[in-house]
């Protein structure tokens, strides 16, 4: 006997009905962003040019500017060279998957500070070495872990090369007190152009929604008023809603920034036995 007693699960909402109540939720809480169908929608300036790199490379195949400045430079394309060669294992000539890292840190002492117009007072003895002024108190409050940099590794074999090349470099400069070796595994993370759309988006949104809410809770906390913080959050939401209704995008393959580039990059200084 079949049961007609009908389903109190609601149907669930078209791809329409989602995309509607998500512009709803928008137009409520991040007014200010323009949606497909506005009418200066096509027409609007972000402000970023993708193209806009220092090109003191050359151009590639395409005609495309194509940075290669070495060292130091700050432009996307170096910062993306620079998170992307984290891809293969940094032992010279292996360039397989790491499953490890080495990450070199430093116990760095850390301070604490109060100004004096509350009442704090200098607790350091007359001619002792401390940083305290007519204004702030500063006291001693024990070391913090610093991280300073870290190498991938495919193997724990490699890593274990890897942290000998670092001891070395580090004597070799004489930091050989300062810095301190660790191994753990450890993972690739893609970078953001490598990630199809909407999951860039979502994790930005939903970080920047999380950090809102947390300076919102100490705005309430020291009797302050977290409407600011809570709007943020409320925008930061509706943004991360609007981008997980999408579906994925893969990049496009000719991405301005690809993984090789056409023309030979500048090399780094050559460290003697280092990896680097």
């Amino acid at each position: 006997m079949t049961d007609a007693t009908p389903s109190l699960v609601p149907a669930a909402p078209t791809a329409e009905e989602i995309e509607s109540a998500t512009r709803i939720l928008m137009r409520a809480w991040s007014p200010g962003t323009l949606l497909p169908g506005d009418p200066s929608y096509d027409t609007a300036d972000d402000g970023i040019d993708p193209d806009e790199y220092c090109g003191c490379g050359g151009t590639d195949e395409d005609g495309e500017s194509h940075c290669n400045c070495g060292g130091g430079c700050v432009c996307d394309s170096c910062a993306y060279y620079r998170y992307a060669r984290n891809k293969v294992c940094s032992v010279k000539g292996c360039g397989k998957t790491p499953a490890f890292r080495v990450v070199r840190f430093g116990l760095v002492d850390q301070h604490v500070q109060e100004p004096t117009e509350k009442g704090a007072v200098c607790p350091h003895p007359e001619g002792a070495d401390h940083f305290c002024t007519s204004t702030t108190v500063y006291v001693e409050a024990g070391p913090m872990v610093q991280e300073f940099d870290y190498q991938p590794a495919c193997s724990t074999a490699h890593a274990v090369q890897l942290r000998d090349s670092y001891r070395q470099h580090s004597q070799q400069y004489n930091r050989g007190d300062r810095d301190h070796y660790r191994l753990e595994a450890w993972t690739y993370t893609p970078h953001f152009t490598e990630l199809p759309a909407p999951l860039p988006q979502l994790r930005e949104h939903l970080r920047s929604a999380h950090d809102n809410i947390t300076w919102a809770i100490r705005h309430h906390a020291s009797l302050g008023i977290p409407d600011t913080w809570l709007d943020s959050v409320r925008r930061n939401l509706a943004l991360a809603a609007w981008n997980a209704r999408r579906e994925l995008e893969q990049p496009a393959a000719d991405d301005d920034i690809d993984d090789e580039p056409s023309t030979p990059v500048q090399e780094e200084p050559d460290w003697g036995q280092g990896p680097w």
